[in-house]
């Protein structure tokens, strides 16, 4: 008798924990799915292709015509638009004020799991520092970072060998940056170095070096010491502190049309 009780108890935990369990699912993905409406309306609010014939000049990057005003409305700690044409990410950037602010809450200020791409407090305010960074949550359904974890698939390790750049729009300027280097690491590694000369630039340059599952483009010249940027989320299962990190480089920079 005993033992059928305990039996029961034990059936009646793990409905509980299979309930629970798909209520937490059901929840989150009702969470995602209203951060993913957020953006999409973010895009199509403040972003268009114009047809290239209209552009005043040969434009050598992704033309994209962007609403700085109405998004600097929505948010003022707007910082810039990212573009990873290899990996289809194009989310508007924020540079946050305090330690995670954005990490739990969406471009226009709602609390939501999925965040916001921002920079670190120790980035520069205009990506013309020597080391500057940008997080974001490597979600499930694929937005935001969630699709950096491809890179350590073939299929996308080509995709980004052959369009290896990413983009960053601001109001004065269009960056572009080449990807040269990207790896597994931790929490608190040297990836996320804080680069402040040229003997630690070379230090970094060389950690990454050592770390990363992608060669060194040989075009790439370091010796001008061009600013850096790093992308990072998350890697493995929640709370392993593992990240997925991606160095680029900047190459050019022109004035904005």
């Amino acid at each position: 008798m005993f033992k059928k009780v305990i039996r029961w108890v034990l059936i009646a935990l793990c409905i509980i924990l299979i309930g629970y369990e798909a209520y937490s699912l059901y929840a989150d993905n009702k969470e995602y799915d209203k951060a993913r409406d957020e953006y999409a309306d973010i895009k199509s609010s403040s972003i268009t292709s114009p047809a290239l014939e209209d552009a005043p000049e040969i434009v050598e990057y992704p033309l994209l015509s962007i609403d700085y005003d109405y998004l600097k409305q929505v948010n003022p700690d707007f910082a810039g638009w990212l573009f990873v044409p290899a990996l289809d990410i194009s989310y508007p950037v924020v540079k946050e004020n305090t330690v995670d602010e954005y990490l739990r809450v969406t471009f226009d200020g709602t609390p939501n799991k999925a965040g916001c791409l921002f920079t670190d407090v120790l980035s520069s305010d205009d990506f013309t520092g020597w080391h500057d960074m940008i997080f974001g949550h490597n979600m499930r359904d694929e937005s935001m970072f969630g699709k950096l974890k491809y890179l350590k698939t073939r299929e996308y390790q080509e995709k980004l060998r052959e369009n290896p750049y990413i983009y960053i729009y601001t109001p004065e300027y269009v960056y572009q940056y080449e990807a040269f280097g990207y790896y597994v690491t931790t929490v608190g590694s040297d990836a996320y170095s804080e680069v402040t000369n040229e003997e630690e630039y070379d230090e970094f340059l060389e950690y990454i070096r050592k770390n990363s599952y992608y060669s060194f483009p040989e075009d790439v010249d370091f010796s001008t010491y061009n600013s850096l940027l790093t992308l990072s989320t998350c890697s493995g299962s929640s709370g392993s502190g593992k990240r997925f990190v991606l160095h680029t480089v900047k190459r050019k920079a022109w004035n904005n049309l």
